[in-house]
């Protein structure tokens, strides 16, 4: 009679284990395509479909075992698409530079992404100062997109930094926005050089970040 209850016991155990696991099952399955949906929502941007800010800094880590090019683009007048379109014409300027910069990317074995806004980066590995050039000329070229009014044109300003394998995200970035203001001045995308700093007085839209972050 013991033996054959503890018989019954450890059947039912393993019965009850194993009806728990089945049941588990599709809780986890659940579980990872959520978690599958964060990390993409995370590393992608939902508008255009290219990189996060998060998302190019992992790329941009993944590729240190070289030195590569950060290019940063914007645009030049999107503040006024907004004002005078509306966002939806804004969403469709940044999803056809997204598009773009997409292109560009697959192209030349890179990545693209968006920093924030209408700022966007494009990481270039294997590449040369002057083939950069060409790939941020093509970049911040006009971008036309339709509006209720009619079609909408807006150019970018690019500027672009070299990043050694030991130089950081940060300064990469930083480089590359220096150099970003700079081609705003100039008119023309700018690479940047050592010593080059922030304009003085700064631009405009610099003054108009400094002042948003220190409110």
């Amino acid at each position: 009679m013991r033996k054959t209850l503890v018989a019954g016991l450890a059947a039912a155990a393993v019965g009850g284990a194993l009806a728990g696991r089945l049941g588990a099952t599709p809780t986890i399955r659940h579980l990872r395509r959520q978690n599958d949906a964060l990390a993409e929502r995370v590393w992608n941007d939902r508008l255009t479909g290219v990189l996060s800010r998060d998302g190019l800094e992992q790329a941009y880590a993944a590729s240190n075992d070289h030195g590569r090019f950060v290019i940063v683009v914007d645009l030049d007048t999107f503040k006024a698409v907004n004002d005078e379109h509306g966002h939806p014409t804004g969403d469709r300027v940044l999803s056809a530079l997204g598009a773009r910069l997409a292109e560009l990317a697959s192209r030349h074995h890179g990545w693209a992404g968006r920093l924030g806004g209408d700022e966007f980066a494009l990481i270039l590995a294997d590449c040369t100062a002057s083939k950069a050039l060409q790939i941020a000329t093509q970049a911040v070229a006009a971008i036309i997109a339709d509006s209720r009014t009619g079609s909408v044109q807006v150019r970018g300003s690019g500027g672009i930094a070299y990043a050694a394998t030991t130089t950081s995200w940060s300064d990469a970035l930083t480089d590359a926005d220096i150099a970003l203001y700079q081609a705003k001045q100039r008119g023309m995308v700018t690479l940047f050089e050592p010593g080059m700093t922030y304009p003085q007085p700064p631009a405009p839209r610099r003054q108009a970040r400094d002042v948003r972050a220190t409110n």
